[in-house]
């Protein structure tokens, strides 16, 4: 199986703009943008996932989490998540 992280832009957020300022948040540094480019859900979880993901500084302390059970998400998921995860650590 392939797997193909897409950089935010209007493009392929543009499902989202009702949502929130679509120029403001492609300006982020976060990982919220890689997120809902990559098709996760605009919701609590991805707000979580982020928030780790942002406050963290490595990607151990990211899949340690004690906030977020990242081992119950789905193969495929997590491969996603990882590959966002390696642009912010890498």
């Amino acid at each position: 199986m392939t797997i193909t992280i897409v950089h935010p832009n209007v493009e392929n957020l543009q499902s989202f703009s009702d949502l929130f300022d679509l120029e403001k948040l492609l300006q982020s540094d976060g990982v919220l943008p890689w997120l809902l480019a990559n098709g996760w859900n605009y919701d609590d979880q991805s707000f979580l996932i982020a928030n780790i993901v942002d406050e963290s500084t490595s990607l151990d302390e990211v899949w340690d989490s004690k906030e977020f059970d990242f081992n119950a998400l789905p193969d495929e998921s997590k491969e996603k998540l990882n590959q966002i995860f390696e642009h912010f650590y890498l």
